[in-house]
């Protein structure tokens, strides 16, 4: 009997993914917080936590709102660093490398004038990349 694969969803409101440019002017210690913080709000903010296992599809949704900008491809993808690692830490994915997760990174104008993102991650039928 084949059992359908699992499913884990998150949204974060009030919230935004920080930039690399950003990140790479932080000091260690205040990336390790903001990493707890986004853990703190992944607790706060899902689904049941299950793990999946053994290839996930990842797609990490950016709604960006009133003052905000879209990133561009690159700044993007590097923003959801810290969020990969969180979900990492959280053992909802074995791992985050491109073994293991099939990332998708995504933005979106808001429909209102909020900021927030939107996780999911669910068990792939496809295997990644080596």
């Amino acid at each position: 009997m084949n059992e359908s694969p699992k499913e884990w969803r998150c949204r974060i409101p009030n919230f935004d993914l920080t930039s690399p440019n950003r990140m790479l002017r932080m000091h260690f210690a205040q990336r390790s917080r903001l990493k707890r913080a986004i853990g703190v709000n992944l607790v706060a903010y899902s689904d049941d936590m299950p793990e999946l296992r053994p290839v996930i599809d990842l797609t990490i949704t950016r709604y960006y709102g009133y003052r905000k900008r879209a990133f561009d491809k690159d700044n993007l993808y590097g923003s959801s660093k810290l969020l990969i690692d969180a979900i990492k830490d959280f053992n909802i994915i074995p791992d985050d490398t491109p073994k293991h997760i099939n990332l998708t990174v995504k933005q979106e104008k808001s429909p209102t004038r909020e900021t927030f993102v939107e996780i999911e991650a669910k068990e792939a039928d496809n295997i990644g990349v080596e």
